[in-house]
């Protein structure tokens, strides 16, 4: 199992504040490799069925079957799995996670090809002001 950030890796949630940038919560999600699909799953527990993992030759391809979201030839379902990551944004999979229904599976996930990351959910910016909403 492996554990990945997203490409706003090292960004401090105060920082960010001070900076006058966004500030966001790291949010948890995992990507498997199931029976040539790729499964998403959420820190709910949710588990939908977002892309088509194929392999030829040894190589490993990912594509999800929303936005022609798609990795190169990788040697392994987890860099195939990484790859794909990179190409993710919390808004994306959250819609993605509101959208679709729960994917049925036969076995244990944890039995099957996996990567671990965390995407940025970027906060309203009156939650990140800290001044409390104006009530009438």
């Amino acid at each position: 199992m492996t554990t990945q950030n997203s490409s706003n890796e090292g960004k401090d949630a105060n920082a960010a504040s001070d900076s006058g940038d966004s500030v966001g919560l790291e949010r948890p999600f995992r990507l498997f490799a199931v029976e040539q699909r790729v499964l998403a799953q959420n820190v709910d527990g949710k588990v939908i069925d977002i892309g088509a993992m194929e392999s030829k030759g040894g190589e490993y391809y990912a594509r999800l079957d929303v936005d022609d979201i798609a990795v190169e030839s990788k040697r392994s379902p987890e860099l195939a799995l990484k790859a794909l990551v990179d190409k993710l944004t919390f808004d994306y999979l959250d819609g993605l996670f509101t959208s679709e229904g729960e994917a049925e599976l036969n076995g244990r996930l944890q039995d099957f090809p996996s990567v671990e990351f965390e995407l940025e959910e970027t906060l309203p910016r009156d939650m990140t002001d800290r001044t409390p909403p104006h009530l009438f």
